[in-house]
This record gives C-alpha cells, sequence and structure tokens, in this order.
C-alpha cells in the first residue's frame, strides 16, 4: 500500500450555474434595423443575382457532362452577426439553410434547401417587421461573387489551394473529402416528466428521419463522384455532424466537387506518415533477469510498425494471441522497419522508460504489450484512412484501454476544422473510455539545418508554420508528448542544439489548434548536435537515448541511435500505465488530470511561464512519482464525476490552523487540474462550437467564505434563487493562477479553459492561506440539446515549497470528515 496516496474526495453542494458575460449589441445589427427597407433591398438584390446564376450554370451542366445536381439546393456564402455563434445552438433553420462550415468573422459556408426561397420570403417580410424575420438583421451580407473563387478559398486544405490553378481536368488526385450533414434531433428529453412517452416516440421517430436522410446524403455523394468513375479508396467515416473518406477522383470531377457540390466542407490531399529512422548499432548485451508482468497488469496497445516479440527484453511482454497485422496483404505482426525497427523501440520504451543498461537485475515488466501493426517496412499506411483504421482498431480490441500513438503526418494540422484523424481519436475516446498517448511530431534533420544554414536559429525556426503540432496531436482528448533534450554538452567539434530540459530541436511545438495547450507535457526524446566545422552537420550520434532495438537484421539488442517525439511518447505511456494499475476502475479522465497534474515546467519556467513555456512544454515533464504518489510535504485530492450543461458543482478543502500561523513564511503551491471529454463536431470551429458541452474550473477568492462563494458560482441551489454582494467579492484578492481562465493573463494568448486539460498553479505565503479553498465546476451549454452528462476528473494538490514541514497528514485529517459530505 502507497504511503501518501491521492485522497478521493466529493463534491459539496450542486447548483444550476450562474455565467457572467453575454452578447453585446452590434451597431450594424442596429443600422439594420433602423433601415429595413435598404438592407432588405441589398439582400434582395444579392438572392435575385445568385439564383439567376444557379438556373444558367445547371443549365449548362449537362452540355459539359458534370454530375447531376438537384437545382433546389444552392450553394451560399453569407456574413451573419458573429455575436450569433456565442450561442452554441444556432443554426439557420427558419431560412431552410444548412450550416456547412463556420469560418472566421461571422462567415458562413452554407446550403440553401429550397432554392433560397424562404430566405427571400423573410428578407422581404423584414420590410415590415413581419412575425420571424427580426433576425434578418443579424445576416450582414450575401456575397454573390463567382464560387470559383470563393469556395475553394474556404473549402480546400492550405497546400491543395496553392496547386488550384495547376489541377489537369485529366489527371487523378488522392484526396480526403469532408462532406456536413449536421442534423441534431430538437428534442429534449427528461425521464422525470410526464410526458416523456410521448417526448421518447417523437425523438426515435425524428432519429428514424435523420438516418434516412443521412443514407440520402451519403448516396448522393457516392453517385456525385461516380459520375467521374472515382474510386473510394477508403471506408465511409461516420462523425456525427459529418461524414468523410478518401478518393481517387480525376481534376475534372474534383474541380466540381469543391466549386458545386453543396455539401462538402472540406478537402484535403491525403497526408504522408513522417518516418524516424535509425541507424546500425555495434553487438551489446546486458545481462538482466527478466520477470513476467503480474497476471492482472493492464495491456498497453501499441499502434506502429509492429514488435519483434521474440525480443529478450519484450517477450514476456507480449500475449502473442492478441497481435494482430493491420497491413493490408501482410499478417505478419513483426518489425520490418530497417536499422533497429520503430514499434520495437516505441514498445521497450514503454517497458524501460530509462533504458536497460542502468537497471537492476531481476527486473519486473510493469505491464503487457499489445502489438497492433499498422506500418508496412517504410513506416507507411497502405491505402489506409487513419481515421477508418483507428476505429477498427478500436472495436477490435474493446478490453485494451491505453493506446500508444506514435504516428504522425508530415503536414502541420490544419487551422480550421479539427481533421478527421483527430476528430476520431476524440470521438473514440469519450465514447469508449480509452486514451491515446500521442507523438507531437517531429522536424526532420535535413529542415532543421535548412533553417540554421538561413540563419535561422534554434529556437526561432520553432515558430515557423512548418514547426506546428503535426496531425493528428491536435486532438483535444488524447494526450500529447513533445521532446525535451535529456543532456547538453559542448567539446571542440559539436555541440548540443538547446540545453539540457530545453524543447528538442526537433519537436514540434504548440498551440494547438484553437489556442488548446499542445503537448500537454514533454518527456526525454533525446537531442540534436551541430557540428563547429561551419559545415552545419545535423546529427545525433551522441545525442541519442537508450533504446531497445529489432534484431531482425542483424545489430544491438539495444543501442542509442534514435531521437524523436515517437519515443518520448511511450515514456509517458509507461506512467499511464503505471497510473491504471492503481486506478483500474477509473476512467481516462483521471488518467489525464494525474499525469497533467504530476508534471511541472523545467527551470524557471515553473515560476514565470510565458507562452513560450506553454508552447514548448505544455504543462511540463510528468514525475512517476508525482503522478502516482504524494510525499508528507504534499498532498492531492482527486475526485470523479458527471456534470450536466448548465450545473455546477462545489468541492472545498479545508486548511489546518498550523499552515496558516502568522508568523510563518513558507511558499505553499496549489495545484487544480480538470480533465474532460465530450461529444464533438467537426463543421464547427473553436473548442466551445466543437463540444457538446463545455466545462471550466473557478476557485473561490482567498478568505471568501465556502457560503459566499456558493452564492456566487451556483444561480440556483434546490429551486432557490441565490445572489451575491459584487462590491464585497470586488475587494477580495484572487489566487495568482499562472495561466488563468482569459488570454490576456499572465501567459499572453493563453486560456486554460480553450483546452480540455485544464491545469494551473499559484504560490501562496502560508500566512495568506484561507481556512478553506474551493473549487467550482462549471457546465456550459454547448450544440447538445439533451444536455447528456459529460465525464470529468479534477485534482487538487497542497505542496510546501523548499521547507522540511510534512503537511500531508495535516491536511488529510483536517478534512477527513469533510470529504465524506455529500449534497
Amino acid at each position: 500500500m502507497q504511503q501518501f496516496p491521492h485522497l478521493n474526495f466529493s463534491e459539496k453542494i450542486v447548483g444550476r450555474a450562474r455565467y457572467n458575460g453575454g452578447p453585446r449589441p452590434s451597431q450594424q445589427t442596429d443600422d439594420n434595423k433602423n433601415n429595413r427597407t435598404g438592407h432588405s433591398s441589398f439582400l434582395t438584390g444579392k438572392t435575385s443575382n445568385l439564383k439567376q446564376s444557379w438556373v444558367e450554370h445547371n443549365k449548362s451542366r449537362q452540355e459539359k457532362n458534370l454530375a447531376p445536381l438537384n437545382p433546389e439546393i444552392q450553394p451560399i456564402f453569407l456574413q451573419i452577426n458573429p455575436d450569433l455563434l456565442a450561442d452554441i445552438q444556432f443554426d439557420l433553420e427558419n431560412l431552410n439553410i444548412e450550416i456547412i462550415s463556420q469560418e472566421d468573422n461571422g462567415f458562413i459556408v452554407g446550403a440553401s434547401l429550397d432554392n433560397l426561397r424562404t430566405l427571400e420570403e423573410k428578407i422581404s417580410g423584414f420590410i415590415d417587421s413581419e412575425r420571424g424575420t427580426g433576425r434578418i438583421a443579424d445576416l450582414w451580407q450575401i456575397i454573390d461573387g463567382n464560387r470559383e473563387d470563393w469556395k475553394p478559398q474556404h473549402i480546400l486544405s492550405p497546400e491543395l489551394y496553392e496547386k488550384w490553378n495547376e489541377i489537369d481536368d485529366n489527371i487523378d488526385y488522392h484526396v480526403e473529402v469532408s462532406v456536413a450533414f449536421d442534423k441534431p434531433i430538437k428534442v429534449s428529453l427528461n425521464p422525470d416528466s410526464t410526458r416523456y412517452q410521448s417526448q421518447l416516440d417523437k425523438f426515435n421517430r425524428l432519429q428514424e428521419e435523420r438516418d434516412e436522410k443521412y443514407f440520402e446524403r451519403e448516396n448522393g455523394f457516392e453517385q456525385f463522384i461516380g459520375h467521374y468513375k472515382a474510386e473510394l479508396t477508403s471506408s465511409i467515416i461516420d462523425l456525427g455532424d459529418s461524414f468523410a473518406c478518401q478518393v481517387r477522383i480525376s481534376g475534372k470531377g474534383l474541380k466540381d466537387l469543391v466549386v458545386n457540390y453543396p455539401f462538402v466542407f472540406e478537402v484535403a490531399e491525403v497526408e504522408q506518415l513522417e518516418t524516424v529512422t535509425g541507424s546500425t548499432s555495434e553487438e551489446t548485451d546486458f545481462n538482466l533477469e527478466i520477470i513476467s508482468p503480474d497476471n492482472d497488469a493492464p495491456e498497453v496497445g501499441v499502434i506502429d510498425s509492429g514488435i519483434q516479440e521474440n525480443h529478450r527484453y519484450i517477450e514476456q511482454a507480449i500475449k502473442t494471441v492478441n497481435s494482430k497485422s493491420y497491413v493490408d496483404g501482410d499478417t505478419s505482426t513483426s518489425d520490418k522497419v530497417p536499422n533497429g525497427g520503430h514499434g520495437t523501440k516505441v514498445a521497450g520504451a514503454l517497458l524501460y522508460p530509462k533504458g536497460v543498461s542502468q537497471l537492476n537485475s531481476p527486473y519486473q515488466l510493469p505491464f503487457f504489450i499489445r502489438n497492433l501493426r499498422v506500418l508496412d517496412s517504410n513506416n507507411g499506411l497502405r491505402n489506409k484512412f487513419p481515421a477508418d483504421l483507428l476505429n477498427r482498431i478500436i472495436q477490435d480490441n474493446p478490453d485494451c484501454k491505453i493506446f500508444n500513438h506514435s504516428i504522425n503526418s508530415t503536414q502541420p494540422f490544419r487551422l480550421k476544422h479539427m481533421s478527421t484523424w483527430a476528430a476520431m481519436l476524440d470521438t473514440l475516446t469519450h465514447y469508449n473510455d480509452v486514451l491515446f498517448i500521442c507523438s507531437v511530431g517531429n522536424i526532420s534533420r535535413q529542415i532543421i539545418k535548412h533553417y540554421i544554414q538561413s540563419n535561422n536559429q534554434y529556437p526561432d525556426y520553432l515558430e515557423e508554420p512548418f514547426c506546428r503540432v503535426a496531425n493528428p496531436a491536435q486532438s483535444s482528448f488524447s494526450l500529447v508528448v513533445g521532446s525535451v533534450n535529456h543532456l547538453d554538452f559542448n567539446n571542440d567539434n559539436w555541440n548540443t542544439i538547446g540545453i539540457k530540459d530545453e524543447a528538442s530541436a526537433f519537436s514540434k511545438i504548440g498551440t494547438g489548434i484553437w489556442g488548446m495547450i499542445k503537448p500537454d507535457v514533454v518527456e526525454y526524446g533525446g537531442a540534436m548536435q551541430i557540428s563547429k566545422d561551419g559545415a552545419i552537420l545535423v546529427s545525433n550520434k551522441d545525442t541519442s537515448i537508450e533504446l531497445i532495438r529489432s534484431t531482425l537484421n542483424g545489430g544491438s539488442a539495444y543501442g542509442q541511435d534514435s531521437v524523436g517525439t515517437s519515443f518520448a511518447t511511450p515514456k509517458v505511456s509507461h506512467i499511464v500505465a503505471q497510473l491504471k494499475k492503481l486506478y483500474p476502475n477509473d476512467g481516462v479522465n483521471l488518467l489525464r488530470a494525474l499525469v497533467v497534474q504530476g508534471a511541472r515546467l523545467p527551470n524557471n519556467h515553473f515560476l514565470n511561464p510565458n507562452a513560450t513555456s506553454i508552447k514548448h512544454f505544455g504543462y511540463g515533464i510528468p514525475s512517476l512519482e508525482r503522478v502516482t504518489e504524494n510525499t508528507e510535504h504534499r498532498i492531492t485530492f482527486y475526485n470523479t464525476n458527471n456534470i450536466e450543461a448548465e450545473q455546477g458543482q462545489i468541492y472545498t478543502l479545508k486548511i489546518p490552523d498550523s499552515l496558516r500561523g502568522q508568523g510563518d513564511d513558507y511558499n505553499i503551491l496549489v495545484e487544480v487540474t480538470l480533465a474532460y471529454t465530450a461529444k464533438v463536431r467537426r463543421t464547427r470551429q473553436k473548442t466551445k462550437s466543437y463540444l457538446s458541452t463545455w466545462l471550466e474550473w473557478k476557485s473561490s477568492k482567498i478568505n471568501e467564505p465556502y457560503n459566499d462563494f456558493k452564492e456566487y458560482v451556483l444561480k440556483e441551489i434546490e429551486q432557490r434563487e441565490t445572489s451575491y454582494d459584487r462590491d464585497t467579492r470586488s475587494e477580495l484578492s484572487n489566487f495568482e493562477w499562472k495561466i488563468k481562465n482569459r488570454t490576456n493573463g499572465n501567459v499572453q494568448g493563453i486560456s486554460r479553459n480553450n483546452s480540455t486539460v485544464q491545469k494551473d498553479w499559484a504560490i501562496i505565503k502560508s500566512y495568506n492561506l484561507p481556512e478553506e479553498v474551493s473549487f467550482a465546476v462549471l457546465a456550459h451549454k454547448g450544440w447538445d440539446r439533451q444536455k447528456e452528462p459529460v465525464p470529468y476528473a479534477l485534482t487538487v494538490s497542497i505542496e510546501i515549497l523548499g521547507a522540511d514541514i510534512p503537511i500531508y497528514e495535516e491536511i488529510r485529517l483536517e478534512n477527513e470528515v469533510e470529504i465524506q459530505v455529500n449534497s
């Protein structure tokens, strides 16, 4: 039994959350209301032009041998009052327009489902203030320009858009296509209602109608691309509000798909995977006695290039009956990547995160490894759609809950929509309670050399767009891992690029999509060195970490010949699996929260973090000891729970008098981490629109009584409306959280609320500690009208810094009764 385990605490009270702020009045909208005739005339002119253009276009399609289209369904590009998008449930159904893609500044790519008739009726009625037409004032403009101009600009990936004018009608292109189908069921189910059965009947009827429309959309898409004899090279993946697939299609068909097919919202070239190569290694061996894992130890899935399963350092961790190859035409699960393999090195780093040469014998393997081979001998996917592949893997392995995913695209993530690959990771995480630990992606030696030769020095070149987090590491719910240097040196011929505990020269950096904090954490994945002879040679010859190697093609069973975020990632997976042994029945949010809770920024970044700190390190380097247990100088409380939209849940910890003595002057560290998952939708942008429900945490102010904080964060408790004294509260001091919940805090440009793992920390003098400190978890309404509860985990740690004073037992005893209190 652990001497200083994490302690469970439960919420003290639950109520309806209070939210501050709201949309501001819009001058443009007010002007439109005051000039109804002029605004209506302006919009009517636009719709008339669009309708005429669409009629002429459809007449010419048959002559040009283009695929048939429904003339009633017309693409449209418009701008609305951006403040309306603060309402996550906003739609344009009253105009009979389906939102295909939400863009910046209120611009929307849409599809009119009745050839603009409903829109024209509303515009006409707006003049006389007819009921149901008020929203026309928020319709700022309709763009009637050429679709060949605006649609590719908003639909294509940046890489494909650059090539767009060179697309040849007669050449086939391999692309990934995403098609919108955002048809939420707008019926709320309340099991406590006397009308529940009628609600349920209506819900089921609408669900059947939705399914029929989905298959109609899917079949229509297949018929459209079939006109061009396109080949579906993957399954069609359903992602809730959209579906996606990979297609090989002629340039002529691709142009028509992008410009005229009304429901497409993203088209990108199929991405290539990055490769991490090793080198030959001299024969070495180490006489280590290895003991099999405990029978009840967890099994970690390694989604990679296969594993040398008979390797002396690995074989006892493999259950061969569970191994499987997903490589087309190759049932072997062996690691065929030359120069020591790739999956074998990843598996070795999972089992031996600090290498083998310094271990004491005997060594018991900590857990089992499940070999899930997806990459061929060239570290490539053979005609596989990653989203489809991952879905199959999870369905085939329902008993496996932790997956190491050291695979990335060569390209940085796209800025607008969550990719299908990343969205599938998020979907599988939420619905199957699995955790993917993903690498952040690597910058090749050639690219590093190019930057330095161009006088773009380390670490400045890390800010280049190409060095942005690589797809799918922008995944919201995955635990994403970057790399830091494990050493530094400077001799006559070479010096390391960066010093110890700085970002590795090859490690891509954040932030992630929509300002999410990515990577989540970092680990030691090796370093790079640069020559001093003027040739600017970039090498990892003396800067690699010790890894297990495949010996299928000869060489050593272990060695130091490779670096990469691929190998930093399994070191974090090792920590996650150790946590799973301690909390076998808890969900992935507790694993995410405790890993981040046990991470710490290196050097001065911890005390004085800035945007660079967070971009390079996320929340820092996790310590196995801090993640899994405490000391007599540190105590951690945690809870896992579910919460509904518009609900708040409060937790409270009491601080012993002995820690708050006015004569004492100790630094007390308070750390808080919230982790959660929710349903997602790809067609929208920004975290709060992507998620069905989004959460945040708030703390009481210093010396704010529990009852006052409760009244502040909860608008209603047990059907009683609450109120609070705004002036009194404003006079209290805040905890000086390092990141804060807004982008204009200490860490400029970064808000913890943009992420689904939200950590912050504050250091307070012991004599300023309050008698109690409270934390509220607040659930904000998203696009899910059912208000389905979302799971979360909350962790709170208190630690005394730089003083040999025990606090664990005192705080535990002070809170022993409180911990048991429920609402």
